[in-house]
């Protein structure tokens, strides 16, 4: 039986002793065993459903990270404390002294500046590569040992060929690492076409009411054991509480994503249609150079727009005009969040940088929410009007 995508984000473990709708928070930092020799199970490395410690496992958690794994087509998955936890951790676990790491030029900010000024200290090697250079890693860099990548990219919304940088690395010998958050385990799933390990800011879609901090990575048993063993050195698990408002958020994520999707679409269309918008940056627009790769590995074209108006000071008009809309960082939540990447998610990149990721100082990235689309139509174009 094909058990589909909603379903899998509804039910997942069960409360046997209450049958409670929900599966019960265990608020507890530590757990009992019946006898000292049980410890012996997790020394010998066998601590499925051995609950001995909320940094290592807790069955709330683990509840959530079954969901995960189920709507990511995966056997395992690990959630973190926020979206940078799994980022670090996952390249951490993996990388040691002298590997090289490749990356997109084309990033989340804190990801790009994780690479670049932290890696270098732990005496491991970045290269920042263009799109091109990603199809031709084993050419270029035959001893490259990671590929990091985002696609939709963050803020442009830009597309990575998956399929390709697979192949290309794949050919290198190299692991493959790629940031699912735009799309969200609805409208993509990269481990199908061939990616090692997927990892999320669950702050954004997953949790998507802007009011929980998570990340997660999601991958095969070998490799979700190998991240988890890093996670429990460098600390950066979930907690119970936060793991059940994510189990909640699962319930409504294909629901949301859809939602958002159609009005995505809708506003992107509105904004071709603007004379003070200089560009719009959508996969789901015909005409985009992105739309056949999104077509191709995308089921929707995701709640994430990018605007460029003529300049930075017509940008903080626009968003400054805006009534419905909150300026605000984030993104993926039920309300409408606009933002200036250059004044968010973007600071501490030197010009060139910005350039290289094609950053300007005129973009403002939208995270669609779940208003009604006229209101939102009706905010942005009396904003565009007031500049």
């Amino acid at each position: 039986m094909t058990i589909a995508k909603s379903t899998r984000a509804i039910h997942g473990r069960k409360d046997k002793l209450y049958r409670g709708a929900n599966f019960p928070i265990y608020a507890s930092t530590t757990f009992g065993v019946e006898k000292s020799d049980d410890y012996d199970r997790y020394i010998a490395g066998d601590d499925d459903e051995f609950y001995l410690y909320t940094r290592y496992s807790n069955p709330t958690i683990r509840n959530v990270e079954e969901k995960l794994a189920a709507l990511e087509n995966a056997e395992d998955a690990l959630l973190f404390s926020s979206g940078m936890a799994a980022i670090t951790t996952t390249i951490l676990a993996f990388m040691q002294e002298g590997d090289i790491i490749v990356a997109q030029r084309q990033l989340y900010g804190m990801a790009y500046r994780f690479l670049r000024d932290f890696v270098p200290r732990l005496g491991m090697e970045t290269q920042f590569v263009d799109e091109d250079e990603l199809y031709q890693l084993h050419k270029k860099f035959p001893r490259v040992k990671a590929v990091y990548f985002e696609t939709p990219i963050n803020p442009t919304t830009d597309c990575v060929s998956i399929e390709k940088v697979v192949k290309s690395a794949s050919k290198a010998g190299a692991l493959t690492i790629v940031d699912n958050t735009f799309a969200s385990p609805i409208n993509q799933n990269p481990l199908t076409l061939g990616v090692d390990v997927v990892v999320h800011s669950a702050t954004k879609y997953i949790g998507g009411h802007s009011d929980i901090m998570a990340g997660a990575a999601i991958s095969s048993k070998k490799n979700i054991k190998q991240i988890r063993e890093a996670m429990k050195a460098f600390g950066g698990c979930i907690n119970p509480i936060d793991a059940h408002l994510l189990d909640r958020s699962l319930k409504t994520l294909q629901v949301r994503v859809e939602r958002q999707n159609q009005t995505a679409q809708r506003l992107a269309e509105f904004f071709l249609r603007q004379r003070k918008v200089t560009r719009v940056f959508y996969p789901g627009i015909p005409s985009s150079r992105n739309y056949r790769i999104a077509k191709k590995q995308m089921t929707g074209f995701g709640g994430m727009i990018c605007i460029e108006m003529k300049d930075l000071k017509s940008a903080k008009e626009l968003c400054d005009n805006l009534k419905v809309a909150l300026n605000a960082t984030s993104l993926g939540g039920v309300e409408t969040l606009v933002s200036i990447p250059v004044l968010t998610s973007h600071i501490k990149m030197s010009e060139d940088e910005l350039k290289s990721a094609n950053v300007t100082g005129g973009m403002v990235r939208i995270s669609v929410g779940l208003e009604d689309p006229d209101d939102l139509i009706t905010d942005f174009r009396d904003a565009l009007e007031g500049i």
